[in-house]
């Protein structure tokens, strides 16, 4: 009896002792996941054949991008006020950032008025992929 009590208190600390370490995993490890999975889903909706899916696509990236920004520490009211906070270099895709956040301004203030087809909206997808691509922000 007493054996066995002292093999299963080893078992059950070997037990706690995996979840500990699994709620000490750094925050930052499980963000990449979620990142990857909505970088996932806008690969799917930019695949799609339907215009809204595109529009739709590029304003989840740029919301990413927006969160990108600020887990980079870059501070402001807008994506335009943070992105003027960035050093050229520190941010090689700043340029990119700029050209796709333009893009998407189109999109939403315009609306159906700023016409898109599937070519522009998979480049504008491509622009967001290397800026998160650099800073590893998707797989």
């Amino acid at each position: 009896l007493v054996v066995y009590c002292v093999i299963r208190i080893l078992q059950i600390r070997k037990h706690e002792h995996r979840k500990w370490q699994a709620v000490q995993e750094p925050a930052q490890d499980r963000e990449v996941s979620r990142s990857a999975l909505r970088w996932s889903r806008i690969v799917d909706e930019i695949g799609s054949e339907t215009e809204q899916s595109w529009r739709l696509a590029i304003l989840e990236a740029d919301i990413m991008l927006g969160e990108l920004l600020d887990s980079l520490g870059y501070k402001g009211e807008t994506m335009a006020d943070k992105m003027r906070m960035v050093e050229r270099a520190s941010f090689n895709t700043i340029d990119l950032a700029w050209e796709a956040h333009r893009a998407r301004n189109k999109i939403a203030h315009q609306g159906r008025e700023a016409p898109i087809d599937s070519r522009e909206a998979r480049r504008i997808i491509g622009l967001y992929e290397r800026i998160f691509r650099e800073f590893r922000f998707i797989a």
